[in-house]
């Protein structure tokens, strides 16, 4: 089930771009107004793991402004399911917010900061963790305004040995995709 779920949600990412018109005209068959290029829309798959002691999966949403060709900001929101199987045989659901901004390096390669609050649910109450990841990726233009994003980044707030909340490394593997109106 779950391989197909996946799969599922790979072909959406690659194909979704394509499914947009590229219309300069909004609904009235007014002219656009510019800053509306410079708007996207996207989302992405924070993770999906299954273990002999939990299961979890991770999606999130963002919107981004271009500020020049190479510079963009954002903000996304985040919803993340753990299920532990053992020792405690109870489930999880947290959501956060998060910050966030690129800058492309070389194209396609960029670097990357993002700011997250994670608000996640704990046996007895809910707990808040702040993280701040810095690190890169390659971004795969998609379309004319789609773009597919892999990325490493680095936890610098995340302590060995101390309460990171979900995370169980300091490193954070994911892949996003856009798509500019």
């Amino acid at each position: 089930m779950i391989k197909k779920v996946s799969l599922l949600i790979l072909i959406c990412a690659l194909w979704g771009p394509f499914a947009f018109a590229q219309s300069e005209y909004n609904a009235l068959g007014k002219d656009r107004p510019a800053w509306l290029d410079k708007v996207y829309v996207g989302g992405g798959i924070g993770g999906i793991g299954i273990s002999s002691d939990r299961i979890w999966a991770s999606v999130n949403g963002q919107v981004g402004y271009r500020i020049t060709e190479k510079w963009n900001v954002g903000m996304g929101l985040s919803y993340q399911y753990f299920k532990w199987k053992e020792p405690i045989n109870q489930s999880f659901n947290d959501y956060g917010l998060s910050f966030f901004t690129q800058y492309v390096v070389y194209n396609p390669f960029f670097v990357m900061a993002q700011y997250e609050i994670l608000f996640l649910d704990q046996v007895e109450a809910r707990e808040t963790y702040d993280t701040f990841l810095i690190g890169g990726g390659v971004s795969q233009p998609m379309g004319g305004r789609g773009f597919l994003n892999f990325y490493a980044l680095y936890n610098v707030l995340y302590t060995d040995g101390g309460d990171n909340g979900r995370y169980d490394s300091p490193w954070v593997i994911g892949m996003n995709f856009g798509i500019g109106f």
